[in-house]
């Protein structure tokens, strides 16, 4: 884990929490970077490592960007990240 990162853990495909927030979606990585910034006093500018038990599974490089994201999916079901509209 890099210095100054926040740590995650992944529990299952909807389920993703860190410093104290859970977060349930379908795209729960995403949705805990909003929420973080939404609420926690690091920058968006703050590293945050996602793991599943002992396994890294996705090092977000800015949690801020990520906010900015969601998840839909090709025709092929392939994932594409586009910014969220709100």
């Amino acid at each position: 884990m890099k210095e100054n990162s926040i740590r995650a853990e992944l529990s299952s495909d909807s389920y993703c929490s860190a410093l104290g927030v859970t977060i349930r979606s379908p795209s729960p990585i995403l949705g805990l970077c909003r929420k973080l910034v939404e609420v926690s006093t690091y920058s968006p500018q703050t590293p945050m490592d996602v793991y599943r038990g002992t396994t890294l599974c996705i090092s977000v490089p800015r949690i801020g960007e990520a906010a900015g994201l969601t998840v839909t999916s090709a025709r092929n079901g392939s994932p594409v990240f586009r910014g969220c509209r709100e």
